[in-house]
Formats: structure tokens, sequence, C-alpha cells
């Protein structure tokens, strides 16, 4: 794995925050090992500054709220963690989780959206979903070119979505 970083990543803006951040969004209980993993080897290649994963994150005593959309704002990725309960979560009253506008992972994509941030699907042992079975908020997430990890082929598949990122993210001009 390379030691280069771009000069993008990482690198402090006045307010102390690094300037280009790449946004894990995932369901907890869905393969969350996927999001582990892909935070692990993001933080390797960009350090951990650069990656944001609400446990590691987010600091005690922060707003959970402001913490998670103000990440997700100063983002220039956010990774869309995808496993087989993603789309069929429901909540204890057995709602879709997706359908509910305070879900948030929802909120996150939503967000992501509206901020002009990149938005990649990473999927873990399960297919896109489709426009229809979306919210609408979120349904143009199912036009989103899209990665895999696979638990198989996990250490190529990990390698190649950092390569993607990193290239995507491209050196501060």
């Amino acid at each position: 794995m390379s030691t280069d970083t771009p000069a993008s990543v990482g690198r402090r803006q006045p307010g102390g925050q690094p300037s280009t951040r790449i946004f894990i969004n995932y369901r907890t209980g869905d393969e969350p090992f996927g999001a582990a993993l892909i935070d692990t080897a993001l933080c390797a290649r960009f350090r951990p500054e650069a990656v944001f994963r609400a446990p590691r994150s987010i600091r005690p005593g922060e707003d959970f709220a402001d913490a998670i959309l103000n990440a997700v704002k100063e983002s220039s990725v956010l990774l869309a963690v995808i496993g087989p309960r993603w789309l069929d979560a429901t909540d204890p009253n057995g709602r879709p989780r997706l359908h509910n506008p305070a879900d948030w992972v929802r909120r996150e994509i939503l967000q992501a959206f509206h901020s002009g941030v990149r938005v990649i699907p990473v999927l873990l042992n399960a297919n896109l979903p489709q426009e229809h079975e979306l919210p609408p908020a979120i349904a143009q997430l199912s036009s989103h070119q899209y990665l895999r990890l696979h638990h198989r082929y996990a250490p190529a598949d990990l390698e190649r979505l950092v390569d993607e990122i990193d290239a995507m993210l491209g050196p501060t001009p």
C-alpha cells in the first residue's frame, strides 16, 4: 500500500479540520465489519483525521447530530456501505427505517446529495437497490456507480476502493 497521500487529504484548514474528508455511511447491524475494514484501509492511506466514521470520529461531549451533518457537508465523498439487511432494516414498529426521515443512514445520504458530495455505494454481499425500492428523497442513489467488497476478495477489493478514492480526490492544484 502506498504511503503517498494526495496533498488535499489531511491538509488543515484554518479551523483545524482536514480540507478533504471521506465519510463512511453504514447501518449498524448490517455487515458492520465492512465499515470497520473500509475505515482501517482509508485511515492507513489518508490518515484518520481525513476519514469520518461516527464511532471513531465523534468526540465525547460533541453534539451527535451536528457532528454527523457537518462532517457530511465537509466531505468530498460519502461511501454508502450497503449490506444484505440495509434496505430491509425496520424500526421497532416494523416500518422500513429508510422511509423514516429521521433515519441517520437516510439523513446522511440526503445531506450529501444536498451538499454536492459524491456518493459511492459500496456493496457488501448485496445488490444496489433499485429506484422503486428507495424513498424518493434518496432514489437517485440507485443510479450511482458502485464498488463491491466481498469477504473472499477483501484485500484486493479494499485496495481497489482506496485506489479509486485516491485517484478521484487527486492532488490539490
